[in-house]
């Protein structure tokens, strides 16, 4: 929120410099984003006053002024101007002077005369019409001719002042405004707040003589309150207040649109004025919208309103989106007379709600979503009618129309010093408990050493006596605990759990392999398995559904990591990355049954992507992996919808048989639709079976000093002999002595006969303690040959 420091005087009598401001402000628990000085744009511009004016000798075109900009003596400028006469006053940029463009002005000679500044138009003061009057006409701007002379320009344009961009927490609706962060600044200061300045006369009449009001909505529309002006007088607005609206980013319009938008700044009520004679019926209907009841808005755009979003109407047709826009044809005209406000706190979700779905927001939804409170409604309405009737705009009608049929009860708090010390640790004397929270308009009393508390109504973020002490000590200051050493419980040495050993190994060894760690989103779209090709029953399929997503894109919770990965892989691909290798850990969610009748599980998957690289190395990765967490694991042939049927595996631990995941290349169709023309490789995991079974302490193993044994065996074995069985039976009949087995050629040729395969498998054979005789190797190879023939009907080539 920007907050312009002399707005917030007016509030507060301060006399910090804006940092310690600034200082103060953090202390108690704001964050100061910037410190925005509004000056820094116009450097060394002053208010000149031409005292004459003289045709330059050499050039037709160039006029001499003769300028008093406040010093001794007058200075001479050439010009070109043709705007300008002798007692205008106009700005001036003296030698060394620095224009919003950047530029810097200086002294030089134009045609053999002597130029010491520079006069300026309204555009190189980065001036509009809204900003100043006159600044869009061609030529030098003509400033007010009360302008002071030698002033800055500054000062005239109304810059002097200096900005802090406050960030609000979600928390501290009531700091939303210039009121609310003055009232902070009155309690850190223990400076006294001044209140808001209210009061007006009311020139007769009765504002229910002439219109109605009928809320048939009070859920979402709590309270709505009305007054009306008459004979208004719709002109610009005095400088002072474009010039605030200005410093916190609102555009000028007119006296009575910035007055709401002023309200809307100071106090923090969003506020609506509509032409009294557009309101048909003579009555304000606020009512659920009906089903495609069209409106349009104040940006000329048609929007078509639902049941479920609430609408100001008149007896016919509605006339704005509650708390979000108004329409175009009962918004303010230059011949308008008679104007109703409204003052209305409507359901901040409802709010959010209908903005999002109409893609429509406004300064007023963004103010409405953060809430706002019982009171403001009040005080805004107030201070609006005050704003009109001091600068004379038009006449305050008698009477007001208010729809409030549940106003809350107070929430009273009751506490003791002892309470809020046995909560914060320290001691705070009953004065400064007394002192710090009626300075933050928290009206409290104290007798025989109890408080009592009554909490106000924009700080419904204060429900208990915690909330108290946070409010006492933060203006009291966190400084002031003392740091002190924890007086029970021993030390212990912290150690990280087995879960995060092991996702760290897995995670380090990706990385080792040249694989990148990628994190998305866990929410994708239902699309999703239709572009992975997932039959209609699939599992997968099964998702949790957003009640409110952000898009249909993200509407649905993730069963798989494979659709994220497949999008990200074909990003890359479509940037020309000639490869990649991705990695991501992160949970799926599997509901049980929909509707959900209890939480989803929740595991944590590990998925594995990559191009430019084919199936053996991609597998190669999972091998070693699983070899890392000294799992013993198998590849066994699989079938999945995404996966090409003859190059892919399902990943199960031998001993017990447990699925651990999948892998392979996807199917060709799938990666068409993901926009990729390369060969595509994935495997998912479930990490949580992989921490489960890993071993992931370390052990030592004696190497040993004999010279290992290679044994080299061609194998005929059916083609529907996987390779991985094979390797199993060769590990289990070579005992001890079988150090390492693996699979280095498989052929299917001329040679070979139809329905078999040659398969060629290396042996290697060590002992810790001897070496090896060929007897020894040969009755390991015989044993070994002897059960590839009984189990797997397998032979030597």
């Amino acid at each position: 929120m920007l907050v312009p420091v002399k707005w917030l005087k007016e509030y507060v009598d301060f006399d910090l410099t804006v940092t310690e401001l600034a200082d103060k402000l953090v202390a108690c628990g704001f964050e100061i984003e910037e410190i925005i000085d509004l000056s820094s744009k116009i450097q060394g511009v002053v208010v000149g006053q031409i005292l004459s004016l003289e045709k330059h000798p050499d050039a037709d075109k160039l006029q001499i002024c003769s300028i008093d900009v406040g010093k001794d003596q007058p200075v001479a400028i050439v010009t070109g101007a043709t705007n300008v006469k002798v007692g205008d006053k106009v700005p001036v940029a003296l030698d060394g002077a620095v224009l919003p463009s950047g530029k810097t002005i200086r002294t030089g000679a134009l045609r053999g005369v002597t130029s010491y500044g520079m006069l300026c138009s309204g555009e190189e003061l980065g001036l509009t019409e809204a900003d100043y009057r006159g600044a869009s006409v061609y030529g030098i701007l003509i400033l007010r001719e009360d302008a002071e002379v030698g002033k800055d320009i500054n000062i005239e344009l109304g810059n002097d002042d200096i900005v802090l961009d406050v960030a609000i927490t979600a928390n501290r609706t009531d700091a939303n405004s210039i009121v609310g962060i003055a009232c902070e600044v009155a309690a850190v200061t223990g400076k006294p707040f001044k209140g808001v300045d209210v009061g007006y006369q009311t020139s007769g009449g009765n504002i229910a003589d002439s219109l109605k009001l009928e809320n048939l909505a009070p859920d979402l529309c709590p309270r709505y309150l009305a007054a009306m002006v008459k004979d208004v007088v719709i002109t610009e607005s005095p400088a002072w207040m474009k010039n605030r609206l200005r410093a916190v980013g609102l555009r000028p319009i007119n006296n009575i649109v910035d007055v709401t938008n002023y309200v809307l700044t100071e106090i923090g009520q969003p506020m609506h004025a509509f032409d009294l004679s557009t309101i048909k019926g003579g009555k304000i209907v606020v009512r659920r919208a009906a089903e495609n009841e069209p409106i349009v808005a104040l940006d000329g755009k048609q929007y078509l309103l639902q049941p479920n979003q609430l609408a100001i109407c008149n007896a016919e047709e509605p006339m704005a989106v509650a708390g979000v826009m108004g329409g175009q044809n009962y918004s303010i005209f230059d011949t308008t007379d008679t104007i109703v406000f409204e003052s209305a706190r409507f359901q901040r979700n409802n709010i959010r709600r209908t903005s999002r779905a109409l893609n429509l927001r406004s300064d007023s939804s963004a103010r409405y979503e953060k809430g706002i409170d019982y009171q403001s409604q009040r005080t805004g309405i107030d201070r609006a009618l005050t704003l009109i009737a001091q600068n004379g705009w038009g006449k305050i009608v008698g009477g007001e129309l208010d729809s409030f049929p549940n106003p809350p009860k107070p929430n009273i708090i009751g506490f003791t010093a002892d309470d809020l010390e046995r909560i914060l640790g320290v001691r705070v004397p009953e004065g400064e408990i007394l002192k710090i929270l009626n300075a933050l308009q928290i009206a409290t009393t104290l007798k025989d050493g109890a408080f009592e508390s009554i909490v106000p109504g924009n700080r419904e973020d204060i429900v208990g006596v915690n909330d108290i002490a946070e409010e006492v000590i933060r203006i009291y200051g966190y400084d002031r605990i003392e740091s002190t050493l924890m007086r029970y419980g021993k030390m212990v040495v912290g150690e990280r759990s087995k879960t995060q050993r092991v996702t760290d190994k897995v995670k380090n060894l990706l990385v080792g392999k040249g694989f990148c760690e990628t994190v998305t989103y866990s929410f994708i779209s239902p699309k999703a398995f239709d572009l992975l090709g997932l039959a209609a029953e699939h599992p997968l399929r099964t998702a949790v559904r957003l009640d409110n997503p952000l898009g249909e894109d993200f509407s649905v919770m993730r069963t798989t990591l494979i659709h994220s990965m497949l999008k990200t892989l074909s990003v890359n691909m479509l940037r020309s990355n000639k490869s990649a290798a991705l990695f991501e850990v992160a949970k799926t969610y599997a509901p049980k049954a929909l509707p959900l009748t209890e939480l989803p599980d929740e595991p944590y998957k590990l998925c594995l992507g990559a191009y430019a690289t084919d199936f053996y190395a991609f597998k190669g990765v999972a091998e070693e992996l699983l070899d890392v967490l000294r799992i013993d694991a198998g590849f066994r042939p699989v079938k999945v919808d995404f996966l090409h049927p003859g190059r892919s595996a399902e990943i199960y631990e031998r001993n017990y048989g447990v699925v651990l995941g999948y892998l392979g290349e996807v199917d060709s169709d799938v990666a068409d639709r993901y926009g990729m023309d390369k060969k595509v490789y994935v495997a998912e995991l479930n990490l949580d079976l992989l921490i489960e079974r890993a071993c992931d302490f370390d052990s030592f193993r004696v190497i040993s000093r004999y010279q290992s044994v290679d044994r080299d065996l061609a194998l005929i074995a059916k083609t529907d002999v996987a390779a991985d069985r094979i390797l199993s039976v060769i590990r289990a009949a070579g005992g001890e002595l079988l150090t390492e087995s693996s699979i280095f050629d498989v052929y299917c040729g001329d040679q070979i006969e139809k329905g078999y395969k040659s398969v060629a498998v290396k042996l290697t054979l060590q002992s810790a303690d001897h070496t090896l005789k060929d007897a020894e190797v040969n009755a390991v190879v015989d044993k070994v040959l002897v059960e590839l023939g009984l189990k797997l009907n397998v032979t030597l080539r």
